[in-house]
């Protein structure tokens, strides 16, 4: 029989969420587009995000972290994302990186990659970098099988030395760890894919200039490029021709984490514009008993549930190790997206003007939405491979 009550100790987990949301995100989130080159108020965040446990809260105890699994992640990218949906992709993104180290690291590995992650003194954060300039998303479609990565992993000796550029990845410039998608031969395709950790210290290692963009702007974004940085054989993450098959089971049980930061941007949207309708008078009675804007929060509520099931059903199929749970990780990330978009901008259109205007925010939910239907693989690549599924 179905469940769809949260546990006592999911319960706990999202007022958890909530609350820091409340606390140390809401009074500084329209200071994050101006403070977006230097990142002081998300640096600070992120500090207490560390001190309760929140950065490494998906890593095993046994390496400092709260042993949450791809359900209760969830449960706290909603609540990070009604507030802001930069600050929850900050803190996705960086579960984002652990994921492969968390399937594929040896014992070895672990220890010394996740430890600091899991850090309650620092702000460790994670970044895996993927896409790069000539290719978009091909190194996300699992048809392409690498043969357009161009990121050179050379072996020599008991180094690695590797060469490339990505961009847009999550956290670039800031995180402690990135996780680098990269080949030791195009022309092998799956078969010269590998996954290799690079520190951020690493000779070599440098950022472009952050990219200026519509919204997000908690989250930084810039190339990183490698220029001969020389890494430990040890680095690796498997061995040489793992690299995809580690990267298509990361982006499953992640894709779903835009789905539910969607979810999140348009609660958070939804719920500040019922709040605006309920006390704005037009035509002698408030907004929300007209029939037209009452209808419009009908249809908008039943698709915000809808994408949340979409999402808890996909997390659930990730735990269980379901035989379709790449469908339906896909399926929860196009459908939530989609529907954050059309939520939004509904928003901003009950509240006419005021909608349109920065002094309230669901301009900026709106700005913040439309990034999630094109990062973890755009939306128009998913329908492909959900129909190729079937």
């Amino acid at each position: 029989m179905f469940n769809f009550e949260l546990s006592e100790r999911r319960k706990l987990i999202k007022d958890m969420a909530a609350k820091f949301a409340e606390k140390e995100i809401l009074p500084v989130r329209d200071k994050f587009e101006e403070d977006y080159a230097e990142g002081k108020y998300v640096d600070k965040i992120l500090l207490e995000a560390a001190k309760i446990g929140l950065l490494g809260f998906p890593i095993e105890e046994k390496y400092g972290g709260s042993n949450g699994n791809n359900i209760d992640v969830m449960v706290i990218l909603e609540e990070l994302a009604a507030v802001d949906g930069g600050m929850a992709t900050v803190i996705g993104d960086t579960w984002f990186a652990m994921t492969p180290i968390i399937m594929a690291a040896n014992e070895e590995q672990r220890e010394r990659f996740l430890r600091p992650l899991a850090s309650r003194e620092e702000a460790n954060v994670g970044a895996i970098c993927m896409t790069e300039p000539p290719s978009g998303a091909d190194i996300e479609d699992p048809r392409m099988k690498l043969r357009t990565c161009r990121t050179i992993v050379k072996e020599e000796g008991d180094d690695l030395v590797i060469n490339g550029t990505k961009i847009w990845p999550s956290n670039a410039g800031i995180a402690y760890l990135y996780v680098v998608v990269g080949t030791v031969d195009p022309d092998l395709g799956e078969e010269g894919s590998c996954l290799v950790v690079v520190e951020k210290d690493r000779d070599g290692l440098s950022f472009g200039k952050p990219e200026p963009k519509m919204g997000m702007h908690a989250d930084r974004n810039s190339e990183v490029i490698f220029d001969n940085v020389r890494v430990p054989r040890a680095n690796m993450l498997g061995n040489v021709g793992d690299g995809a098959k580690i990267l298509h089971r990361t982006l499953t049980y992640n894709r779903l984490g835009g789905g539910m930061i969607s979810v999140g941007i348009a609660r958070g949207a939804f719920e500040y514009a019922l709040g605006y309708c309920k006390d704005r008078v037009v035509g002698g009675k408030p907004l929300i008993q007209h029939s037209l804007i009452s209808a419009m929060f009908a249809d908008m509520a039943m698709n915000i549930d809808a994408a949340r099931l979409m999402v808890y059903r996909s997390a659930w199929a990730n735990t269980k190790r379901h035989p379709h749970r790449d469908r339906f990780s896909n399926m929860a990330k196009v459908f939530a997206t989609n529907m954050a978009m059309q939520v939004t901008t509904q928003c901003v259109q009950v509240m006419g003007s005021y909608g349109y205007s920065k002094e309230y925010p669901v301009e900026k939910y709106m700005r913040d939405a439309k990034i999630v239907q094109i990062f973890l693989g755009p939306n128009e690549l998913l329908v492909q491979l959900i129909g190729a599924s079937l």
